[in-house]
């Protein structure tokens, strides 16, 4: 199938369509997203709409970020997700890059896109409560878990 999305124009077979049943928070309404990651913007990836082509959220693995980061999924997202093996589970957290200054980039670790990489099935979990913020600058927490790292590498 051929898609019109604000990245290009894109083919995908169906079981390349990530499903969110529920929509995502703000597009409750669009269910069919894909993942594509560009050369240009490496790390980050787009989760773009299939149904909007003005649609695409910059996306990123939490842990290339915080290397510390955890997140623990209830039983019934578990369930929604159809999720029969918890090493299939995909995590992304969206970014937030300001066009004047990518340096202050910031990044949700409070609410992460869950994908079950066997089914293509996709939601974004927001707990109850989370130690996490809806915004952590990325060069901080990058900054932080280098530090993390090399107090680690210094202990062994």
């Amino acid at each position: 199938m051929h898609y019109k999305t604000n990245i290009g124009e894109i083919d995908l077979e169906e079981k390349d369509i990530i499903l969110f049943n529920g929509g995502l928070p703000g597009f409750e309404n669009l269910r069919k997203f894909a993942l594509f990651a560009l050369e240009d913007t490496k790390p980050v990836q787009w989760l773009v709409s299939l149904e909007d082509e003005k649609i695409s959220l910059p996306v990123l693995d939490p842990w290339m970020v915080m290397s510390d980061y955890s997140i623990d999924v209830p039983e019934d997202i578990i369930s929604l997700l159809k999720l029969n093996d918890k090493n299939k589970l995909f995590v992304l957290s969206v970014v937030r890059i300001p066009d004047s200054n990518p340096e202050s980039m910031t990044i949700n670790l409070a609410a992460p896109i869950l994908i079950n990489l066997e089914n293509n099935l996709g939601l974004q979990y927001i707990p109850q409560t989370s130690q996490y913020h809806l915004r952590h600058y990325v060069k901080e927490e990058l900054e932080r878990s280098k530090k993390l790292q090399e107090n680690q590498k210094d202990r062994d």
